[in-house]
């Protein structure tokens, strides 16, 4: 663990990703305090303002400031992704254990649940949960981790499968350790690596999956804010005054870069197939 912390400091896009995402994060959740209720605040006397000194990122069609906006959206969409995420892997590592550990009746159960959930397009299924309980964060929350769980579960089952043919372990259940003790003991701290992988690998697929469906009008509604929405709500002045879209489109841009950067770096040295 110590190499590998070692490893990460040394690592120069670790660093770089880590230094960018943990800046975004800091100056959206100051969103509140930098700018309060500035999201929502209308003034149509300055509707459509270019960005200038009153207003950096300028005015959107009713008047908002689109950098406070901008702020909050972000916020949202950090979220939205990273929250769903974490449950998501939370979810697909409990069940990948069951299969692979639990004999061939649960491993043949996790299966097929989880080859149902990667057979449906994931844009599709999340358009369904969403029209089935409505627009909102919380459906938006539940569609993602619906999506991801099953890709996760899959590649923790195969990551304990090789766990388990190891040594270490075939001499605990000689012993006659328990099940739980070994899965708690010896098959969850080996992969511990993998999930830190898997979590910030899914994160890049969450913001564009919660930027997609609020960019299709079905994801976060009117008065809450994201990234995805504001480019909608933008979209019919692309040409006239683009930095409306420009702003949240390039933010999300940025955000998924510095995770995938992040989630590429750390398996590089967490994956020890990958050392040399």
């Amino acid at each position: 663990m110590k190499e590998n912390v070692k490893r990460c400091v040394k690592n120069k896009t670790v660093i770089i990703s880590l230094s960018v995402i943990l800046v975004i994060a800091v100056v959206s959740f100051l969103a509140p305090v930098l700018f309060p209720g500035a999201d929502s605040a209308q003034d149509l006397s300055v509707r459509l303002s270019p960005p200038g000194a009153g207003h950096i990122l300028g005015t959107d069609e009713l008047g908002r400031n689109v950098l406070a906006r901008l702020l909050y959206g972000t916020r949202t969409s950090f979220l939205i992704a990273i929250l769903p995420t974490a449950l998501a892997v939370i979810v697909g590592t409990v069940f990948g254990i069951i299969g692979a550990f639990f004999g061939k009746a649960a491993d043949s159960a996790v299966t097929w649940a989880s080859d149902v959930t990667l057979a449906i397009p994931g844009i599709l299924l999340a358009m369904v949960i969403l029209y089935t309980f409505g627009g909102s964060a919380v459906s938006v929350f539940l569609s993602i981790v619906i999506i991801e769980w099953g890709g996760i579960a899959r590649i923790v089952r195969s990551a304990t499968q090789r766990i388990a043919k190891s040594e270490y372990v075939k001499a605990a259940k000689t012993a006659g350790v328990g099940r739980f003790r070994i899965m708690t003991r010896h098959i969850f701290p080996n992969l511990v690596p993998t999930l830190i992988v898997l979590f910030t690998l899914n994160i890049p697929a969450s913001v564009l999956s919660e930027s997609s469906l609020s960019f299709l009008g079905i994801g976060i509604q009117p008065p809450g804010v994201s990234l995805g929405l504001m480019v909608n709500q933008s979209k019919q002045y692309l040409f006239d005054m683009p930095w409306l879209s420009l702003a949240p489109a390039g933010m999300i841009l940025v955000l998924v870069l510095a995770f995938s950067f992040l989630g590429d770096a750390l398996r590089d040295i967490l994956d020890p197939t990958m050392k040399q």
